[in-house]
């Protein structure tokens, strides 16, 4: 009987294995392969998110650049983190002469850079491929005087 019983555990680990492998590995395993999410404007928000992306004017963020344009700040590494959208990362903002598509802040720079999130083949998946992290306001609102300002 312990024989019997031992061999039924068996076989439910082996089915729980397989599952586990058939169905959950999938939604991980863009990680696993080691694919880095990389930033990719937020034109590629509009075809899911067109609502947003068309009330995105209406936004304070929409026009933070020209702040430093103002400023002659373009080009200053100290503003461009708060004023662009991944700034010096792969897809993300690297000058306005390379990247302007990336000026002011947009969608992922909240959200983290979307193009797994876009390519998601399942919902279960397009979901779990943006998250927006814990305390991400403070990376630029802090209390600080703005140099030279």
């Amino acid at each position: 009987m312990k024989e019997k019983t031992i061999m039924v555990l068996i076989l439910m680990l082996c089915v729980i294995y397989s599952y586990n492998m058939l169905f959950c590995a999938p939604a991980v395993s863009a990680e696993k392969a080691g694919q880095e999410a990389v930033y990719v404007g937020m034109e590629k928000c509009k075809g899911c998110h067109p609502e947003h992306v068309e009330t995105y004017s209406e936004w304070k963020y929409s026009r933070n650049f020209r702040i430093l344009e103002m400023r002659g700040k373009q080009h200053d590494p100290q503003c461009l983190p708060c004023h662009t959208t991944g700034y010096g990362k792969p897809g993300g903002f690297a000058s306005v002469e390379e990247t302007p598509h990336m000026k002011n802040i947009q969608c992922e720079a909240c959200h983290g850079p979307a193009s797994l999130h876009v390519k998601a083949p399942t919902v279960e998946e397009h979901q779990r491929t943006l998250n927006i992290p814990k305390n991400i306001c403070t990376t630029c609102h802090r209390q600080h005087k703005h140099i030279g300002y």
